[in-house]
This record gives C-alpha cells, sequence and structure tokens, in this order.
C-alpha cells in the first residue's frame, strides 16, 4: 500500500498534548451542569454506586467506582483506582467509593440515600462513616442471589416442583420491596408471606401488618391448575429455608426505597465499548476513556422511543424482539432514537483550534524507520550507478 504513517511515541504526544485536556474540559464543564441540577432541587438526592474492575478474573489492575445520580440517571463522579494505590486489590472498590463521595460533597452536594450492592466494606464505611445517610442495596442483587439458591434448591429431585415457582417468588420479591411504603417490617412480612401462598393458603392471622393476599380470590379453576406444593414437602422446606435466611431477613431494612442499580449495569456494559475488559490501557488512558463513556451515557440518557418514519406503521412505537437467557423466552423491547453526538464535533473542534494556536513546534515529520511499507528499490541503472562510485571512492 505504500503507507506512511506517524511513530507511536508521536501518537502518544499528540493524544496528551491536545485530545486529553479537550476530553478533561469537556468532562468538568458536563460534570458541573450535573452538580447545579443536582443542588438545584429540592427532593433528596439519592445516588447508586457500583464498582467495575479491568479484568473479568481476580487478577484486576484498576477498578473504576461510579456514581450515578437515580432521579436524573446521568454519572455524577467516577474514580479509578490502581492496586498499587492501595494495599490490596480487594481494597480497589472501598478506596474508590470514599474518593468518588468525597469529590461529590466537596461540590455542595447534600447526599440523602446511597444504593450498592451487598460489599461488607462499603457496609461498613457506610455504618462507621456515614450513620446520617441511608444506605440501600439493590434489590436485583438480592434477587438474583435469592434466585440462585431457588434454582440450585430445585435441582434437587425431590424438590422438582420448586422450579415452575421461582419466576413467580422473584416477582413477588420486587413487589414487595416496591409496596412496603419504607416499611421494615411489612416488607419482611410480605416477603415472608410467600411460603404460604405456594401452598394454597391465603389468610394468616399471625402477623401484624399483612394478613393475606392482595390477589383477587381465586376460582376453582385456577386452584386446579396450580402446581401447589405441598406444606412439609423438601421442596416447600427448601423454599422456607431460603425466605427466612436471617441475613436476608436481615438486609431487607436495606431495601425500603427501592433503588435499584440497573442503569448503572447498562452504563457499564456500554463501558465496555471504550475500554474491554481484555485490552490492557494505562492509567491516563482510563481516566480519560472513562470520561468519554460517561459523556456519552449523560448526553443520551433518558432517550425517547423511536417510531416508524414512513409505511403502514408510520408514527407507531418500534420495539425489537430479543432472547431473554434468564426468562428463556423472547421478549419485545422498545427501540430508543440514535443516539446524539454532536457534542463529540465540538470536541474535535477543540482539538484543532488548539494544535493551530499551539506554539509548542513539535515535529510531526515521518520518521523514516517506521515507514508500515517497505522502501522503493532502487533501478538498475541506479545500483549500477552507485557501484561506479563506490569503485571509483574506494
Amino acid at each position: 500500500m505504500n503507507l506512511r504513517t506517524i511513530c507511536e511515541d508521536t501518537y502518544t504526544r499528540l493524544r496528551k498534548t491536545f485530545v486529553f485536556p479537550v476530553i478533561k474540559k469537556t468532562w468538568a464543564k458536563d460534570q458541573s451542569a450535573v452538580f447545579s441540577t443536582m443542588k438545584s432541587q429540592e427532593a433528596e438526592v439519592f445516588l447508586c454506586g457500583d464498582g467495575r474492575c479491568d479484568s473479568p478474573g481476580h487478577s484486576a489492575k484498576y477498578c473504576t467506582y461510579t456514581f450515578l445520580h437515580v432521579q436524573s440517571q446521568k454519572v455524577v463522579d467516577f474514580k479509578v483506582v490502581s492496586c498499587t494505590q492501595v494495599s490490596s486489590s480487594n481494597t480497589m472498590e472501598i478506596q474508590g467509593f470514599k474518593e468518588a463521595l468525597k469529590t461529590i460533597e466537596e461540590n455542595g452536594v447534600k447526599v440523602s440515600a446511597i444504593s450498592t450492592d451487598r460489599h461488607p466494606q462499603i457496609i461498613k464505611e457506610m455504618r462507621v462513616s456515614n450513620p446520617q445517610k441511608c444506605h440501600e442495596f439493590d434489590p436485583w442483587h438480592v434477587a438474583k442471589g435469592v434466585s440462585k439458591k431457588l434454582a440450585t434448591a430445585a435441582k434437587r429431585r425431590e424438590c422438582e416442583g420448586l422450579g415452575e415457582w421461582i419466576p413467580s417468588i422473584i416477582n413477588h420479591f420486587w413487589w414487595s420491596a416496591q409496596t412496603c411504603e419504607g416499611n421494615a417490617d411489612l416488607l419482611r412480612e410480605k416477603w415472608v408471606s410467600v411460603i404460604h401462598h405456594v401452598t394454597n393458603r391465603h389468610d394468616w392471622p399471625g402477623n401484624r401488618h399483612y394478613h393475606r393476599c392482595a390477589h383477587e380470590p381465586l376460582d376453582e379453576t385456577s386452584q386446579r391448575n396450580k402446581l401447589w406444593l405441598q406444606p412439609g414437602s423438601e421442596a416447600h422446606k427448601a423454599l422456607v429455608k431460603t425466605v427466612k435466611d436471617k441475613r436476608l431477613l436481615k438486609d431487607l431494612g436495606h431495601l425500603t426505597k427501592c433503588i435499584h442499580t440497573t442503569s448503572l449495569e447498562v452504563y457499564h456494559s456500554m463501558y465496555l465499548k471504550y475500554l474491554p475488559k481484555r485490552t490492557h490501557f494505562g492509567y491516563d488512558v482510563m481516566i480519560h476513556a472513562s470520561m468519554l463513556a460517561a459523556l456519552d451515557h449523560n448526553h443520551n440518557t433518558n432517550r425517547e422511543q423511536a417510531v416508524f418514519q414512513d409505511g403502514e406503521s408510520v408514527g407507531e412505537p418500534k420495539f425489537k424482539i430479543s432472547w431473554s437467557k434468564v426468562h428463556k423466552r423472547f421478549r419485545a423491547r422498545p427501540v430508543a432514537v440514535q443516539k446524539d453526538y454532536s457534542y463529540m464535533k465540538a470536541m474535535v473542534a477543540d482539538v484543532l483550534s488548539s494544535v493551530s494556536d499551539s506554539n509548542q513546534g513539535m515535529d510531526l515529520r515521518v520518521k523514516q524507520a517506521h515507514i508500515m511499507a517497505p522502501q522503493e528499490r532502487p533501478s538498475r541503472a541506479q545500483i549500477i550507478f552507485q557501484t561506479q562510485q563506490f569503485s571509483r571512492f574506494k
């Protein structure tokens, strides 16, 4: 192809001198706007946080901890922590949590509640250093753990009928968290009531707040078609053991506000387009690529659903059919409008203007040693002429 390009050193020097400052300036401007929006709102500020490591295994070098504003669904702040900055890789997530929360509070934002996963170090940090803040657990993580335990128990031969009830039990868990009205005792009683419902028992007088099922009375056909569990059977005992787990009942007190981190999980999925886990990056690249991912998310969050522009279905909303690995069935998912990358054009213009205004006098000439194609061979006449000149000189 006879293609010539700049060397690797020139590329990294150009990126560090012109590109990185523009990314940092754009992110600082966008972050300042998010802080202003949070401080202007009269409602309580709810945050959800989660850490993401750069490795699919346990040998992570970097951990990026991100906070997302629940009301606006925008990234507030993030911190990239290297394993060399802490005593061990196990403490990277808690270090990123502390630094990111400190930055948010230093910008005048009063955080009322924070939703995270059930990380032991973060639980202790919230209990000891931030007792005035409400610490919530992500219901999705808790429901996922319950689903795994039930699925493991359902694989046993004597608990075969339990597997059919798992989707309904998880739906009941979400319903209990969403309708508890901030009362932890009511949440626990609603959650435990599922062990009665699966046996075709729909009222019980022993509770304090919740005494009967909230659904309508079942007709004879529904009662006959349901695969009810027998009280005292192995499947029912396994369900009771999982539902009444002491740690689970204790953690239900952190689910009263039902603040989930689903949007943050979606952001981490998009984050892989900028920083794939199986590719190693330097610390500077980790920070500035995380800024680009946050800018992409903040400028394209809460997009409207796309509609058909032509054809018989013009004006109707668009959906796509996708296979759910979790629920083992096809689902219709809404299609959002295309992303807006106009902010990228402004960043490119800033980079070009900074290059034109620069007085650094960088040497951008192509080095001969780094040409990506073989050199053009001299002709036979040139070889004879060079040989004659060399012989005459000798």
